[in-house]
């Protein structure tokens, strides 16, 4: 029983410390994928810098994400212009919550409502075949690229 245990804990060890595949497509494939979904992106900012960004709006590290870009928002905005991709993430099953955002005639004011000020009232069941479109493009091209973590960050067709 205690090798078993112990083979257990040291393929558990392997698996965590196994280094995950950063990004399964060159910068430029990255960045030709990125271009068709920017319209479906929440945008922030006008600056010079593109900064592409696949959140979930229920987890708690996109919403230090969003909360920190908001609180330095004159230096982030000025300097950078920040697409924002709602992009679920399976164990927050969050589907309904990005289809509300994308839905909303407010997408950005929706995205803070739900990720800063925690409001969830605002949710509809009732969603437009293009927010569906929407979700599911963005979906696609995460996959592409490798997505794996949220918030994913890239800039220049790199994860950062």
């Amino acid at each position: 029983m205690k090798h078993i245990i112990i083979i257990y804990l040291i393929s558990l060890t392997y698996l965590i410390a196994a280094p995950k595949e950063k990004q399964l497509v060159s910068p430029a494939v990255a960045l030709e994928l990125l271009e068709t979904i920017k319209t479906d992106a929440i945008v922030l900012g006008n600056g010079k810098i593109e900064v592409h960004t696949f959140i979930d709006p229920l987890c708690k590290m996109s919403q230090r994400y969003l909360a920190l870009v908001h609180k330095h928002n004159y230096e982030m905005f000025s300097q950078y212009t920040i697409y924002l991709y709602m992009h679920e993430l399976k164990s927050k099953k969050s589907k309904k919550h990005i289809l509300s955002i994308m839905n909303a005639k407010s997408s950005e004011r929706m995205l803070n409502t739900i990720m800063l000020e925690k409001d969830m009232s605002q949710l509809t069941s009732m969603y437009s075949g293009e927010s569906r479109r929407s979700f599911q493009e963005i979906a696609n091209v995460a996959k592409k690229i490798g997505v794996y973590k949220r918030p994913y960050i890239m800039i220049n067709g790199k994860i950062k």
